[in-house]
């Protein structure tokens, strides 16, 4: 698999922990990976420098991507985007003739929590679509039934995001009284609730003095994640509680590293659950929110390990009494020996010498897709904004390729190509359409 070239793309920490966990598999060891890592302000330093030891790294911009010379060198693209990009990349990679055209596959990062399906209408049409297991095989299948989407691919790559870890980890009795709690971002989102939610954990820290707990930030203070963030979850323990207690202390420290070490592992719906099996240490949910699908404890209430920790007696108890998550929840979702990231690069080189017929949009299908020209618009009057000439350029003469008969498109890309900066004013003013 030495000559299979792939190209990873991702712009968030989200995206570029979906691309990390492929990387890791055993079957990508042997493919030549190229990731591009979108320029975005704030994005974990940590992470871009793990990524730069997977393969060869780019860092160019939308535009320039989507137009490079290179794409076409590839044997398969792998987007890790957003919904409106995704779907930028599979129209401008259809514009090339099939014989120059790489297979293009996209995927989900971890457990998809909410939107699913609006997800999902962004990714039809691609060659390949990679879930995590049965529960999303089941949904999508539901979604495309009688549609022109009937045929869509997809395989599933499972939740074991790790690698084989080969035992590395402590047995369970070896382990310090060690507790973990995994934040997520904006789950629960209102400031109430994670206020709350930190009160919860500072009174079962104070229950349990035999016990070290400690709350992993989703991300550090001045990095920034795919959702906005109103308070750092730092923040939020000060204002909320004042002093913390003496075994209860945020760590910043790597997640695996903390799951290495920890017996017990809570979450409110965070894919770390699944981290926590990998690494032998016991995970939980954290039921005091209730079937809440706006924190996506929904997706997680049949685990079998579902807890209102306010009412748990103390750290000790439950360590005696906590029992494995539901093995038939766990297979659903797609934890389980019987999925596989190499089951992703089979199927893509199964397909490579394949002839394949592309799925076409049709009216009253797909909408998504015919937002994405308009989106594009916006994208470009944004780089305009920001003087990123070669940004707009780039995306406007995609614009071009998608509407040949959009004329105003192809005046905004002559006005943002003129070199004199007085005439190139001139220009973008009298071409200018609100595109909002």
């Amino acid at each position: 698999m030495s000559d299979f070239r792939i190209l990873l793309i991702g712009d968030s920490d989200s995206q570029l922990l979906a691309c990390e966990a492929l990387c890791q598999s055993p079957s990508f060891q042997g493919v030549d990976v190229t990731i591009n890592v979108i320029p975005r302000e704030g994005t974990p330093d940590v992470i871009l420098s793990r990524i730069g030891r997977l393969g060869r790294l780019w860092r160019h911009d939308m535009g320039k991507l989507l137009t490079h010379p290179e794409l076409q060198g590839f044997d398969a693209i792998g987007v890790y985007l957003t919904g409106s990009k995704i779907s930028d990349f599979r129209i401008a990679l259809d514009l090339l003739p099939e014989s120059k055209r790489p297979l293009l596959f996209c995927g989900f990062n971890g457990v998809v929590l909410e939107k699913f399906l609006e997800g999902m209408s962004w990714r039809l049409g691609y060659d390949l679509i990679s879930l995590s297991g049965p529960r999303d095989r089941e949904a999508m299948e539901r979604m495309i039934q009688h549609t022109p989407y009937e045929q869509q691919r997809s395989v599933l790559v499972g939740l074991r995001r790790n690698g084989p870890l080969e035992r590395e980890w402590s047995a369970q009795a070896e382990r310090p009284r060690q507790f973990l709690f995994a934040e997520q971002v904006v789950m629960p989102s209102s400031q109430e609730d994670r206020a709350e939610m930190v009160r919860i954990l500072a009174d079962l820290a104070r229950r349990s003095p035999d016990w070290q707990g400690l709350i992993k930030p989703r991300i550090a203070p001045g990095e920034s994640t795919f959702h906005a963030l109103d308070a750092h979850i730092s923040e939020t323990l000060r204002q909320s509680i004042g002093q913390p207690p003496e075994n209860l202390k945020i760590d910043y420290r790597p997640m695996p590293e903390l799951l290495r070490s920890s017996r017990l592992m809570a979450t409110v719906s965070s894919t770390a659950f699944f981290d926590a099996l990998d690494f032998g240490c016991r995970p939980l949910v954290m039921a005091d929110f209730g079937i809440n699908p706006r924190y996506g404890s929904h997706v997680f209430a049949g685990s079998g390990v579902w807890y209102s920790l306010k009412d748990v007696v103390d750290l000790d108890a439950l360590d005696q009494e906590h029992p494995d998550p539901d093995q038939q929840w766990l297979s659903w979702m797609g934890y389980g020996d019987g999925f596989h990231p190499e089951d992703l690069v089979e199927a893509l080189s199964d397909l490579k010498n394949k002839p394949r017929q592309r799925l076409k949009n049709k009216s009253g299908y797909l909408t998504n897709a015919n937002l994405s020209f308009t989106q594009l618009r916006r994208n470009a009057e944004t780089a305009i904004q920001a003087r990123n000439w070669e940004e707009a350029a780039s995306l406007l003469m995609l614009g071009t390729l998608l509407r040949p008969t959009h004329r105003n498109v192809a005046r905004r890309l002559a006005a943002v190509r003129q070199l004199n900066p007085v005439s190139r004013a001139l220009l973008l003013l009298l071409t200018y359409r609100d595109v909002g």
